[in-house]
């Protein structure tokens, strides 16, 4: 909210002094004062991509910005009438976040011409292999007779019943995802036959992951009981745990490794700043202490 909050600030104070080129429909008039469609769309540019993306998927939204992008002008222009942008504390802030933009711009646009290469790609995934690791996975089906805690000894002992008898079904041959799609209690997964995918150690409840990890691809459990009921599982799949190919997490490293060199670059242009100006700092002043 704060970075929404500077950006319509920013643009109510830059957008006014200069006219761009482009479209310049009118999208919102206050009294002999305007914001045309290309005001509007500087101000959007702003946004990081996936907030574009967003607004550009749920119009609505901008419709939501362009109001609070009036109300603010708006209320400045009171705040101003009141000579409010001569209050040096105000004045300050406005610097302040005018500095920080600029900060920010500069050094986006300097991190921006950082490129890499597929063998630095490459390198950089065989030195950082933890990052790519595949942890061993199941794929199973289960079928759910729910049975809360609350149960009584007779509801408990009739859902365990009806999944015995739903596991003599399946050990006849029946098909399991079948019997899912029609018995099971477990609505997120009972239209997809009991599927529950590929899921990893630590996903699962502990008495369902056990028996899980312990089954081979085709196997059937027996009556798995936990809080939600009692259980019957079959294990579709398995992979084991390792490394993940280079060709399907390229782009990923991509990102990590250009991530990095950002930083890297960021962090260097901010201590050749600091040793060109000979930044002096006195923290012991903040901290209650002495010069």
């Amino acid at each position: 909210m704060k970075k929404i909050s500077l950006i319509l600030i920013l643009t109510v104070l830059t957008l006014r002094a200069y006219a761009f080129a482009g479209d310049e429909s009118v999208l919102a008039k206050m009294g002999d004062k305007k914001i045309t469609s290309r005001e509007f769309e500087m101000l959007l540019s702003a946004y990081p991509p996936d907030k574009q993306k967003y607004l550009e998927q749920n119009p609505e939204n901008k419709v939501t910005l362009l109001k609070r992008l009036v109300q603010v002008r708006l209320i400045s222009d009171i705040a101003k009438s009141r000579n409010m942008d001569r209050d040096e504390r105000i004045k300050q802030q406005i610097d302040y976040y005018t500095d920080e933009l600029l900060s920010q711009e500069f050094l986006k646009s300097e991190t921006s011409k950082i490129t890499v290469t597929e063998d630095e790609i490459k390198g950089y995934y065989k030195i950082n292999q933890d990052a790519f690791k595949i942890p061993e996975m199941v794929r199973a089906r289960h079928i759910l007779i729910n049975s809360s805690k609350s149960a009584s000894d007779e509801e408990k002992k009739k859902a365990r019943e009806k999944a015995e008898g739903l596991l003599k079904r399946v050990k006849a041959g029946e098909d399991f995802a079948k019997l899912a799609s029609e018995f099971s209690d477990d609505k997120g997964s009972k239209e997809k036959g009991g599927d529950l995918g590929f899921f990893a150690r630590g996903r699962m409840i502990p008495e369902f992951e056990k028996t899980a990890f312990s089954l081979k691809p085709g196997e059937t459990s027996g009556i798995i009981e936990t809080k939600y009921g009692f259980h019957i599982m079959k294990v579709e799949e398995r992979k084991e745990a390792g490394i993940e190919p280079f060709e399907t997490v390229k782009e990923k490293a991509r990102t990590m490794l250009l991530d990095k060199m950002k930083a890297n670059k960021t962090q260097q242009i901010i201590d050749q700043a600091f040793t060109d100006a000979h930044v002096e700092l006195h923290p012991e002043l903040l901290l209650g202490g002495k010069k």
